[in-house]
């Protein structure tokens, strides 16, 4: 049997836990709420932009010509960047080792090589778990606390070494979250940018294009690219809080669940002592009754 004041002891460390638990449920719940507020307002952003530039792209006269000669939309080579998006802590149920699972799929059963992938991670946990058997982009890696301005810097160095032929692909690997409680790993090609999900349609607006088409689309497609992984950072942000907010409800569930069988387990074993201790005087008082 277990002595009361060590039940006790653990009474009072669960205590604890519960307590730290429950505050990082409430800090999760208030970072989840403002960055589903961030994600709307780049997805509205990138709505906007996106139908810019497919009204640009799908000009009748200048559609073929669009996409066969401009660099955003085909590569050369077969080297693939694969950029990871994980978080910087854990404590976050499967946020992190479903991602890690999804990656070691893609070599063991789509057959890639590895002297053919590169990755690069933004959040410490999949630099930890990549530096160990793939590839590396470079060895630093980028914390999930990405501003616009680092953004258009990664972006833009994305851009300049698919230029220079480096890779004829780039992929991003995150979290995307379907449901409140369901998360999706989603694997989306990031350059060349795909026309499958391009379709003709008619022009919303007439523009006046100076200096010429070439030269604003060109300037239009990085900011697109600087908001789709803008968007996808916030996605995977969002799906980073849920996944922390719901592991930390389960966490003090559990230890609620935990403290409760110690409190009974105390009950009884104090009931015990105090039973053990009145028959101990009862068989005390007997003793001293046969004496006299």
């Amino acid at each position: 049997m277990s002595n009361p004041k060590e039940i006790k002891r653990k009474i009072l460390s669960i205590e604890s836990v519960i307590k730290t638990t429950e505050a990082m449920k409430m800090i999760s719940i208030v970072k989840l709420r403002k960055t589903k507020d961030l994600l709307m307002q780049v997805k509205i952003y990138l709505n906007y932009i996106e139908t810019i530039l497919l009204d640009l792209l799908f000009i009748e006269s200048e559609c073929k010509e669009n996409f066969e000669k401009n660099q955003y939309f085909y590569g050369v080579g077969n080297m693939k960047l694969f950029i990871v998006f994980t978080s910087d802590r854990g404590l976050c149920g499967s946020f992190n080792s479903s991602i890690f699972e999804k990656i070691n799929h893609l070599f063991q059963k789509k057959g890639y090589l590895h002297n053919e992938c590169v990755f690069f991670s933004i959040g410490k946990k999949g630099f930890d778990f990549l530096c160990k058997k793939y590839n590396m982009y470079n060895k630093n890696w980028i914390g999930n606390d990405l501003s616009n301005r680092k953004i258009q810097l990664l972006v833009s160095e994305l851009i300049y070494d698919f230029y220079k032929k480096k890779f004829s692909s780039i992929y991003l690997i995150y979290n995307n979250l379907k449901k409140s409680l369901f998360q999706e790993i989603n694997i989306e090609r990031f350059l060349p940018i795909t026309t499958k999900n391009f379709k003709k349609k008619k022009l919303r607006s007439s523009y006046i294009l100076e200096p010429y088409q070439k030269k604003i689309l060109n300037f239009i497609i990085p900011k697109f690219l600087n908001a789709k992984l803008l968007k996808i950072f916030w996605e995977s942000t969002t799906a980073e809080h849920t996944a922390r907010m719901i592991s930390m409800h389960k966490a003090t569930e559990n230890a609620s669940d935990i403290k409760h069988d110690l409190i009974l387990n105390y009950n009884k074993e104090r009931q015990t002592t105090i039973t053990k201790e009145i028959l101990e005087i009862i068989s005390g008082l007997e003793s001293l009754n046969k004496k006299t």
